[in-house]
């Protein structure tokens, strides 16, 4: 009978520590573990998608008309131009899309992320530093539907004879430079940096073990200063 009961103690205890080794104490320190691993698997693409965004853009352009002066009446020599009007232009162009995206390639090789547990009053959380979000500007939409780009040329007088486009041309080609810079203002950035902290968090506990996705896992981001760990 004694012989039987420590058995069955011992076939007791494996069934602990195999099936509920957070129960011990186990998991706590393999946590830790478990989530550098998964990044590891995250870090086998070079960036995180972690938001898109659609963005409506408004561009400016302005452009001289010139005419050119000779110092003779034969047309030789240099000539000098002089500015007699200035035609405008106005392009509103929405529908353009960027998305954003945490860039784990930034790691110098053998690099690892910064991974910390911290106390949290009675409980354990787990603080992974990664690069802040930006802008995939290889993947960003310009519209490309003629019918939603909303153009007002306002041309000189002379303009009106020579009928150049140069403002106009100039406005469309500096359309995608003004979608990057809206999606990179305050708001947005804000709103994205907030949104990819519990994105990335739960790309990490997708792929931790079954009695580990329940661990609190807390994204700060390298540009940011370090807050007290209580």
């Amino acid at each position: 009978m004694l012989t039987g009961f420590f058995v069955a103690v011992t076939l007791a205890a494996v069934a602990v520590l195999v099936f509920f080794p957070q129960a011990v104490g186990l998991g706590k320190g393999n946590t830790q573990v478990a989530i550098v691993n998964a990044l590891g698997e995250l870090r086998r693409a070079p960036a995180l998608k972690v938001a898109s965004r659609e963005v409506a853009v408004v561009v400016d352009a302005s452009g001289p008309t010139e005419i050119k002066v000779y110092p003779w009446i034969i047309p030789v020599g240099e000539p000098t131009k002089v500015e007699v009007g200035r035609t405008s232009a106005q392009v509103v162009v929405p529908g353009n899309k960027v998305q954003y995206i945490v860039p784990l390639d930034e790691f110098a090789p053998g690099e690892e992320p910064d991974v910390r547990e911290v106390a949290d009053g009675g409980a354990r959380r787990y603080v992974v530093v990664l690069p802040p979000p930006r802008v995939d500007e290889s993947l960003v939409e310009v519209q490309s539907d003629p019918a939603r780009i909303r153009e007002s040329v306002d041309r000189d007088w002379l303009d009106h004879v020579t009928r150049d486009d140069e403002a106009r041309k100039a406005a469309l080609a500096s359309v995608r430079d003004a979608v990057i810079a809206a999606a990179r203002a305050d708001t947005p950035m804000f709103e994205v940096r907030e949104k990819a902290r519990e994105t990335v968090a739960d790309m990490i506990r997708a792929l931790l073990p079954p009695e580990l996705k329940d661990c609190e896992i807390e994204v700060r981001w390298s540009d940011e200063s370090a807050r007290r760990d209580r």
